[in-house]
């Protein structure tokens, strides 16, 4: 809303309030002055002073109905000037200026003062001071009758009616400022809000033009010079803000013509919209620019804002896009495969080249005129799986669908598709290749090797050379082995459509010495007997073309060779090379598996018997190690018994004159004959357990268990020893010597928990986690003792090592795991030991070899 409409509106409300007021005072006057007429006329006998009353209800009547009509123009004017006059009446008719009608000039000089302004308050003060003088005179002179002093009715009516009326009038005031205040108010608030919306604005303006990328400037409308630049307009043009700021923009234009035709656009049209001109940069280059401008409505301070657009990366583009869809188009018209560009929506073919091959495809595309009319899908729904595949990724690639041809053969193809849009319609550029040929030879391919597996090296040959010779037609095919003196050793033949018999045969003056000299393919498509006259078995047998490859080993050394054979011509584009590659790999893998199977199976010959030479010195070793630990510790017995006794007897001879440090030495040396002597039963008892043969027997390892441990609860009664032994435990052993083992065991259990209150020794079976129903069964014994440490685990099982110094007293030769290792590996089982110290210790044994992984050897022959 602009200030003009404010304003009026302001008037207009306040000529309502001003009506609104005039109609409240005239109908109070008027109903004021009818009421009192009634008293006046009954109580005076002043004619007078009724008939101003009467005239006065008259008027303000009359004035009323003229507020009721809307005519209040002057009625105001004409109201105050009644009232006054009423008022001079009303003092003449009473006889005095002290009448109650005074009043009158008050009301008169109040609504004159609200209502008409200031002139007309000073005219209406002047005429009442005036008016009053002059009365006051004529009453002194004497000139008015006597007046009636008499107070009563109407004297407090007439003057209820003058208060009543200035009331209104002060009431009418005082609302009338507070409007005029709140309209203040609002005005203020108002242009508060517009100043800071303005200030918004501005700031926004200021932001857009120095952060736009757009280079922008400012100027006035007067006389033209550059008021502001932003960022983007000095990285534009190469000037810097404080260079420019107050020049001229004549540098700026590459065509003064230009800028003063576009000026003059400017000042006739306020503003000037997508301009192409020339600019021209501070290093004196140009550009071609689109320039808009925008001229200020403010006559005081005009403004012109103009954006500059540089077009040069523009153009640039659209050069670059031209080139582009030139390349595009060439590289559509002159591809040699099968491409169109259709629409999504209905299939319609929008462009389509034609290819230059040969092919099945592009023939049938030419022959069915402008719009190709060849189809993959094989129904509507077909279609439509491949349009939302396209939709929602946007290209297919590979999809391979059977083609019908018009003549009703049917070709095997592939579809690649990608998704571009065309005048904002979604299309597909597509392309299809006849993959036909490649499906069968794949076929053929897979057919092939599926033949050929599983097959040993003589079969694979055999089932090689008749897959071959179907898949290339040929008439005959060989595969060789180079031997001994250049000879080649045939491993396969086929000819004629049967397997011949293998022979060996010299390769001097064929084609297959060439091929083995140059260890390359070799091909000859026609005259295969002029080229190699001296082969004269190629001649009788009628072949006119041949193909070999050689066979290489590791070291790229020629080790056989393929020999193909036809009685035609071998086409020149054919693809047997490609083929006989793919064979020829198979095969050269094939016949180094078969030599190394051969070098492998004599080094095992070899290996087998140096093991079964080695194995009986080894067990003639062992045997006379065996015989002499036991003989020794039998002949150490005797000396070692001889020692003891008289060492005793001496020790009783001299027991009363033997002094105490000599009898400490008698006893000590009778303490190592014992702990020499129980050496020596642990080492005939270890060299017993290697000896005789193993006697297997299922055997109860449960109840052996509570024998061994009875007896040991017996030898400790002063302890309390609970032995857990898990019932049913069955092992197929040598009962003898599993008794040892359990006695070594449960024994060495019971020693070290010694010290304990309550010692808990466990016999049990373990149970793995995983699979493995084939494993060996694996007992375990386990006790709450003092445990030993894992760094010292590898001591655990040899004779003579202990883990506990003899300072801890615990009595033991170091023998007993030995021996129970021992027993353990002539049943080909295993046994190892676990601990933590002061944690116990938990021994694991099993009592039959582990199942044997299969060789190599094995898996070649079972497969």
């Amino acid at each position: 809303m602009n200030p003009d409409d404010k304003d009026n509106l302001a008037d207009e409300s306040s000529l309502t309030s001003q009506v609104g007021m005039l109609k409240a005072i005239s109908l109070t006057m008027a109903v004021a002055a009818t009421v009192l007429l009634a008293p006046v006329y009954l109580t005076t006998h002043n004619q007078w002073e009724t008939a101003a009353t009467a005239l006065f209800a008259i008027y303000s009547w009359f004035f009323y109905g003229l507020t009721r009509r809307g005519h209040v123009r002057h009625v105001a004017l004409w109201m105050v000037l009644a009232v006054l006059c009423l008022g001079v009446l009303s003092v003449i008719a009473f006889g005095s200026v002290r009448t109650s009608s005074s009043f009158l000039f008050i009301g008169a000089i109040a609504g004159a003062g609200i209502l008409l302004g200031r002139r007309a308050l000073i005219w209406c003060v002047v005429f009442t001071a005036t008016a009053l003088g002059a009365l006051t005179l004529a009453e002194r002179a004497g000139w008015m009758h006597a007046p009636d002093m008499e107070v009563g009715l109407k004297t407090w009516l007439t003057q209820v009616a003058t208060v009543s009326v200035v009331a209104l009038i002060v009431y009418h005031t005082r609302r009338q400022l507070e409007r005029n205040a709140h309209r203040l108010r609002q005005a203020l608030e108002q242009r508060q809000r517009s100043e800071a919306e303005r200030d918004r604005s501005l700031e926004r303006f200021a932001r857009i033009f120095k952060n736009s990328p757009t280079p922008m400037l400012a100027q006035s409308g007067h006389d033209g010079l550059i008021l502001d630049v932003n960022p983007a307009f000095e990285r534009c043009y190469g000037y810097r803000k404080d260079e420019i700021v107050g020049q001229s923009d004549e540098m700026l234009w590459g065509v003064p013509s230009e800028r003063k035709a576009y000026l003059a656009s400017l000042f006739k049209e306020r503003r000037a919209e997508m301009h192409t001109v020339q600019g021209r940069r501070r290093n004196g280059d140009f550009f071609d620019a689109v320039i808009s401008s925008e001229m200020g409505t403010d006559e005081d301070d005009r403004m012109v804002i103009t954006t500059v657009s540089d077009m040069t990366e523009q153009r640039r583009a659209l050069e670059r896009l031209r080139r582009s869809e030139e390349r595009f188009a060439k590289a559509f018209r002159l591809s040699p495969l099968n491409m169109r560009i259709t629409r999504l929506s209905d299939g319609q073919v929008l462009e389509f080249n034609q290819p230059n091959d040969h092919g099945e495809l592009a023939l049938q595309a030419r022959a069915s005129g402008q719009t190709p009319n060849l189809t993959i899908w094989r129904d509507a729904a077909d279609r439509e799986s491949y349009v939302r595949e396209m939709l929602e990724k946007g290209h297919v690639r590979g999809w391979e669908r059977t083609l019908q041809l018009p003549d009703g053969r049917q070709r095997i193809v592939r579809l690649w598709s990608e998704k571009i849009d065309i005048d904002g319609e979604a299309c597909a550029l597509s392309c299809v290749i006849d993959v036909t040929r490649q499906v069968h030879k794949e076929h053929l391919l897979r057919e092939i090797a599926e033949g050929m597996a599983g097959q040993d090296s003589d079969a694979f040959f055999h089932v090689m050379v008749r897959h071959l010779a179907q898949a290339v037609e040929a008439d005959g095919v060989r595969v060789s082995e180079l031997g001994d003196g250049g000879l080649m050793q045939d491993l396969a033949v086929w000819m004629d459509g049967e397997i011949r018999v293998p022979s060996t045969h010299e390769i001097r003056g064929t084609p297959c010495e060439q091929v083995m000299q140059s260890g390359q393919t070799l091909v000859v498509h026609d005259s295969l007997s002029a080229c190699y006259p001296q082969a004269t078995d190629l001649e009788q047998a009628g072949f006119q073309s041949y193909m070999g490859h050689c066979l290489h080993d590791a070291d790229r050394r020629p080790i056989g060779m393929i020999s193909v054979f036809w009685r035609r011509t071998l086409a020149p584009d054919s693809d047997v090379p490609q083929l006989l590659s793919i064979f020829a790999s198979r095969t050269n893998a094939e016949l180094l598996r078969m030599q190394r199977d051969r070098e492998i199976r004599t080094f095992n010959d070899q290996l087998e018997w140096r093991v079964r030479e080695r194995t009986a010195e080894l067990h003639k070793l062992n045997q006379e190690l065996d015989a002499f630990a036991y003989s020794v510790s039998h002949d150490l017995k005797s000396p070692l018994r001889a020692i003891d006794g008289f060492t005793q007897i001496l020790g009783e001879s001299l027991k009363d004159r033997i002094r105490p440090d000599e009898e400490q030495m008698l006893a000590r040396v009778l303490a190592a004959t014992r702990r020499m002597s129980t050496l020596i039963a642990d080492m005939l008892a270890l060299a017993r357990v290697s000896q005789g043969p193993l006697q297997r027997e299922w055997v109860d390892l449960s109840g052996l268990c509570s024998e061994v441990a009875r007896q040991l609860s017996a030898q400790h009664p002063q302890r309390q020893i609970r032995f857990q032994i898990e019932p049913q435990l069955r092992a197929s052993c040598d009962h003898r010597l599993v008794r040892i083992v359990l006695e070594n065991l449960l024994g060495n259990a019971v020693k070290y928990t010694r010290d304990l209150a309550v010692a808990e020794i466990t016999v049990g079976l373990v149970r793995p986690a995983d699979d493995t129903a084939h494993a060996p069964a694996c007992f375990f014994v386990r006790d709450n003792g003092i445990g030993f440490d894992m760094a010292y685990a590898d001591k655990l099982f040899k004779p003579f090592q202990r883990l506990h110094m003899p300072s801890f007293g615990f009595e033991g030769t170091g023998i007993g795991l030995a021996t129970v290792h021992r027993i353990i590996e002539r049943h080909g089982g295993d046994i190892s030991g676990s601990g933590q110290p002061d944690h116990g210790a938990e021994f694991r044994f099993s009592l039959e070899p582990k199942p044997s992984t299969p060789t190599q050897k094995d898996i070649s022959h079972d497969a």
